[in-house]
Formats: C-alpha cells, sequence, structure tokens
C-alpha cells in the first residue's frame, strides 16, 4: 500500500455536507509542506499554492488549495486513534528489524502550543525505536503526572514482544514494570528517589560490595567533544532486595549501577545512577541499552526543535496540536529511512523543500 492508500484509512468528523475539501488532499498537502520545511498554518497555505502542479499529479484537488482557517479546521476533525493507525501501518511496512529492538518512551511539551497560560501547552508522549530512529507512536498527555497512564495506555496497544522497554525514574512503578513483563518484553528503568526504598536498597547493595573492592566492571565508554571528557562504567549485581521489596517487585532480576566521571576546564565531578532490569544480571548490553535511552533527547527531541521549530510553533487548535506534531514525527521517520540523496536529516529537509522528484521519491520510492 502506497502512502495515499493509508491516509483513505484515516477517519474525521465533519458532516457529509462540509466536505469542500477532500480529507486525504488536505492531509497529503499538510505532510508534504512539513518536509518543505513548513512551520505554521500560513506556511502550509502558501507552500500549497506554490506547488499546486506538483500536488495535482498524486491528489485531484478539485477545489483548490484550501485556506490556512480551513486546514486548521479539517486537521481538527482528524479522529487522532486513526491517524496513528494509518501513519504507523505505513511505517511497519517499512521499517526494518535489527536485533532485538530497544523502545524508549519519554514525554515533550510543545512549549509554543497554548493560548494563554504556558502551563496549558500538550505534552506529547512518545514510543521511539532507537535503533532505527523511528517514533513507533504517540499520544498527547494533559501533565507530566499524566503521563504514567498515558504510557501505559500505549502498552496495551503496541506490539512490544521480544523488546527491551527503557523508561525515566517516573515510571519505576510496580504496574508499569508488570504490565511491560505481560507483554513479554523486558524493562530497564531509573531508579530515582520517587521509590526512596528500592533506591535505598540499590544504592546500599552496590555499597557493600564496592567498600570491599569487589566491584566487577561490565563496561565502559569514554568520550571527549566540546573540552569536556566524560567515562562512564557500569556495573551489575544480582538483585538482593529486602523480602518486603522483592515481594512489592517481583519482575526485578538486575540492579545496575552506572558511574559517571566528568572533566571539564580542570574540574571534575562523580555522579552515580541506579537502574533496575528484568534482564539477567550477566547480560552485556544493558549499559548500551541505557545510553540508547538518551538518544530519544538528541535523536528526536533535538531534530524536531532545530529542523521543524516545534518548540516556536504557534499552533494552539485542540486536536490539530496533536495532529500536527504526528506529521511531523511521520515525516521524520520518513527522513530517517531515506539513505538516499542527502547526508543529514537537515539536508534532506532542504532538498525535500527544493527537488520535487527528490520529495516523490520520499513519499513513494
Amino acid at each position: 500500500m502506497t502512502l495515499i492508500d493509508h491516509l483513505t484509512l484515516v477517519e474525521e468528523t465533519r458532516s457529509d455536507i462540509n466536505r469542500k475539501h477532500d480529507l486525504v488532499d488536505v492531509m497529503f498537502l499538510v505532510i508534504s509542506a512539513i518536509m518543505a520545511g513548513a512551520e505554521g498554518w500560513r506556511d502550509i497555505e502558501t507552500y500549497g499554492e506554490a506547488k499546486a502542479d506538483w500536488l495535482r499529479q498524486y491528489r485531484p484537488f478539485t477545489h483548490g488549495i484550501p485556506c490556512r482557517h480551513t486546514i486548521a479546521r479539517i486537521l481538527r476533525s482528524v479522529v487522532v486513534e486513526s491517524l496513528l493507525d494509518a501513519l504507523l501501518s505505513w511505517l511497519n511496512e517499512h521499517r526494518i528489524h535489527h536485533g532485538k529492538p530497544v523502545i524508549a518512551f519519554d514525554g515533550k511539551v510543545l512549549r509554543g502550543s497554548y493560548r494563554n497560560k504556558s502551563s496549558e501547552a500538550v505534552q506529547l508522549v512518545t514510543a521511539y525505536d532507537t535503533e532505527n530512529g523511528l517514533v513507533l507512536s504517540q499520544k498527547a498527555t494533559p501533565s507530566k503526572k499524566g503521563e504514567l497512564a498515558t504510557v501505559r495506555d500505549m502498552l496495551d496497544v503496541l506490539n512490544i514482544k521480544g523488546a527491551v522497554v527503557t523508561l525515566d525514574a517516573l515510571h519505576c512503578q510496580r504496574e508499569t514494570l508488570e504490565k511491560i513483563q505481560d507483554k513479554k518484553a523486558h524493562i530497564v528503568v531509573q531508579v530515582k528517589h520517587n521509590q526512596p526504598n528500592l533506591r535505598k536498597a540499590v544504592q546500599s547493595q552496590f555499597q557493600a560490595v564496592f567498600d570491599a573492592n569487589k566491584e566487577e566492571v561490565v563496561a565502559e565508554h569514554k568520550e571527549t567533544a566540546h573540552g569536556r571528557k566524560e567515562e562512564r562504567y557500569v556495573f551489575q549485581l544480582k538483585a538482593k532486595l529486602p523480602p518486603e521489596l522483592e515481594e512489592k517487585w517481583p519482575t526485578i532480576r538486575s540492579i545496575i549501577a552506572v558511574e559517571r566521571h566528568r572533566t571539564m576546564k580542570g574540574k571534575g565531578t562523580v555522579d552515580t545512577a541506579y537502574y533496575v532490569s528484568s534482564l539477567s544480571p550477566k547480560h552485556k548490553m544493558i549499559g548500551h541499552y541505557i545510553r540508547q535511552h538518551w538518544r530519544i533527547e538528541n535523536s528526536q527531541h533535538y531534530i524536531l526543535d532545530v529542523l521543524f521549530k516545534e518548540d516556536a510553533s504557534r499552533i494552539a487548535i485542540g486536536d490539530a496540536v496533536e495532529n500536527m506534531g504526528l506529521f511531523r514525527r511521520f515525516v521524520l521517520n520518513i527522513l530517517k529511512q531515506s539513505t538516499c540523496g542527502a547526508p543529514s536529516q537537515r539536508n534532506k529537509l532542504k532538498r525535500a523543500g527544493w527537488d520535487d522528484n527528490y520529495r516523490a521519491e520520499l513519499f513513494f520510492g
């Protein structure tokens, strides 16, 4: 199925008597405009008028290019779940699997998506395939605390069998860990002060090993960049929790300590982060999975803000915010999947804006 075939599956709430512009036409216009660097409604309208002949090679646009207000209104009518299903079914047809997938869940606030109060800005939670650099799912949440339920809802519908799921400390919750285990996936999650008893037990077990000089480095990583030198050492142990904690956290098999030594301008710091996992303490890739979780910040959030200007976007109309966020992530998926034409995501986006043939190749192969 082509991209257009998948878009025809998207549902909308407009009445039959109020459909001057075809939904698939409008969605294809929006995706193409974002691919060419459009950031807001006016940009999309301007792009449509400039590229009407190219757009009509693939869709009729019987009533011409809609104005920006109409584009916004139509996107508000899109049923988010059906749009997500359509775009992700396209992704799954093109996604390439490389061994055990590492799926990171993380939230991102769209800082410009509010009318009156910055506290009303939309937050999107994303499931991100860190190995392939692809967004697998997205869902809006009303607040940071609401992220807990949102991630659990996403876990209910995603196929994560055989994957390693990485989460930040907010999601170190028994219900979440057991849900992931029930889906036949593994978990690596950071432990902070929101679980004080668990963190204290993990820290104490490592401290006893360090005091006895029996620690063993499982993995290490060294890097130097921008005048900063960093060394990371990973330690892993079989979890030996007190009985009451073992009963509360039955999915935890191993505990992990990542010790970071940083040196910048002659000054050094050392800090230690703690994690728990359902993987065996002898598993050699846990340190790699932890590093992969950081990629959702570097490989997705950074690109969305720098290339797509997502934080600067002032789109703040109901469901259109979530839909536009999904379209941006879909375009990012297309860029990530492409191996032709340009050496970086920025170059690909620039060329897609200038070269009609290259844009068509990205969409239709």
